[in-house]
């Protein structure tokens, strides 16, 4: 400081000592020189991004009493973690949407996803380093660093040798799960099936653009679609099923699933899934679902036959006008409890038959040679396979009997007389036209609840 000067220069730094701001009193008589400032800068600790000019600008034209930005440090630049660019949809829906008047568009559910042989089907943008920033006081501020992704893992397709491109190696379905993408041949009719074509067993997805005649058997692992109507042929499929056609079963179709199933309309046909199922009709059909079945629409009806689900149904229209016998039932029979007790008991008896065959090949495991030591052996193996099929087949159940609590068949429209309702063990008949009811359990009864 000169000697001309009484009040001293002030430096403040900033709480993220990212700026420094420069006041300058009053001059008691002449004014400030650079070595002032060096010196306020010094004591403060500043060191870096000093703004020279800034601080000569306030020096010549005598900016007193008011703070100014003098100092400037660098803030860091995160940086940006690769990412896929993946070149079809990952997310489409399997559910079918529902039109303004209510009514149900099945041909908006998209069961699969198709490529083809060369088809670029994702892209890699690698990972941006970033910059690390510098503080006035001269101390590194540390960026985030961007991460790259491990490769794809999966089948059916290849990696260009830069590592950012992946192109399929077949015409096929494609779908991702966690992470891992996975390219499936796809079996594909531009037609109906029929007795020409034969019938269909295939290892993957079957997509027919056309309908399935009766007679035919069509069989996948996979999903299976259908653009046409089916009639009275026999469907099965490992996984989900589309009917955007419906089906005319003349009683010989059936249709059957390890997955989740959707139809335009069902009439005259046997249909079980162990998912849900969503239509707008079942016209005198049998019925049974192992989760919920859903007819939502406003002219969604159950007329005839026999329609189950474990966990509950939802329908706009139950039964007719004419009084047609109609059977809806959710929950697990009286047969279920019982083979559960069954299972219990049997279960309990193979587990100390297993025990008393170990206690007697402790004492012959000396006597390998022992012909009574390789039957045992033999025995174990046997009863070991039975309670591991016997315990599968309980905890099979019982989860069943869980997921049943707590159902109920809802019905937004009108219910007729003919119609018997039935959960787990208990029944109701239908004598009165009723309108929007739900059919619940308390208890030992079943309870009519308006909507």
């Amino acid at each position: 400081m000169t000697a001309l000067t009484k009040n001293e220069p002030q430096v403040r730094v900033s709480h993220d000592n990212m700026q420094a701001y420069l006041y300058l009193p009053d001059p008691v008589l002449e004014t400030y020189e650079e070595s002032d400032i060096d010196e306020a800068l010094q004591k403060s600790g500043v060191v870096y991004g000093v703004l020279k000019d800034k601080i000569q600008q306030m020096i010549e034209r005598r900016m007193y009493n008011r703070e100014v930005l003098i100092a400037q440090g660098d803030i860091p630049k995160d940086g940006v973690n690769g990412y896929y660019e993946y070149k079809f949809d990952v997310n489409f829906s399997k559910k079918p949407k529902v039109r303004p008047d209510g009514s149900v568009d099945y041909w908006s559910i998209k069961m699969v996803e198709i490529v083809t042989e060369g088809q670029e089907i994702a892209v890699y943008h690698k990972s941006i380093p970033g910059e690390d920033g510098m503080t006035v006081k001269g101390r590194p501020v540390l960026a985030k660093r961007g991460r790259d992704l491990v490769p794809l893992r999966g089948k059916g397709f290849e990696r260009s040798e830069d590592g950012l491109s992946y192109t399929s190696l077949m015409d096929g379905k494609i779908e991702m799960n966690n992470d891992r993408i996975t390219i499936l041949p796809v079996y594909e009719v531009n037609g109906d099936v029929d007795l020409s074509i034969g019938n269909i067993d295939f290892r993957g997805d079957v997509i027919i653009h056309g309908g399935i005649c009766s007679g035919v058997s069509v069989k996948a692992t996979g999903t299976i679609t259908v653009d046409g109507v089916v009639e009275g042929a026999k469907i099965e499929a490992g996984r989900d099923i589309v009917l955007r056609g419906g089906v005319m079963g003349a009683s010989r179709a059936v249709i059957t699933t390890r997955g989740n199933i959707s139809a335009k309309f069902f009439e005259y046909a046997r249909v079980h899934a162990n998912g849900s199922i969503q239509a707008d009709v079942f016209l005198n059909c049998q019925v049974s679902c192992g989760e919920n079945i859903l007819l939502d629409g406003k002219k969604a009806s159950i007329v005839g036959g026999e329609v189950g689900a474990i966990q509950g149904i939802v329908v706009h229209t139950l039964g007719s006008d004419g009084e047609v016998r109609t059977q809806v039932r959710i929950g697990n029979d009286a047969s279920v409890r019982r083979r559960i007790g069954v299972l219990r008991n049997k279960i309990e008896v193979e587990k100390a038959n297993l025990e008393k065959i170990e206690d007697a090949l402790k004492l012959l495991k000396d006597l390998k040679s022992d012909p009574r030591r390789t039957d045992l052996l033999r025995v174990k193996i046997r009863d070991t396979a039975l309670l591991a099929e016997d315990t599968a087949e309980l905890e099979k159940l019982e989860d069943q009997l869980e997921r049943a609590k707590g159902g109920s068949i809802r019905v937004n429209g009108h219910v007729y007389p003919g119609v018997r309702v039935e959960i787990d063990d208990l029944e109701v008949h239908v004598k009165e036209e009723q309108i929007r009811l739900e059919f619940i359990r308390q208890m030992d009864k079943i309870i009519m609840c308006s909507l």
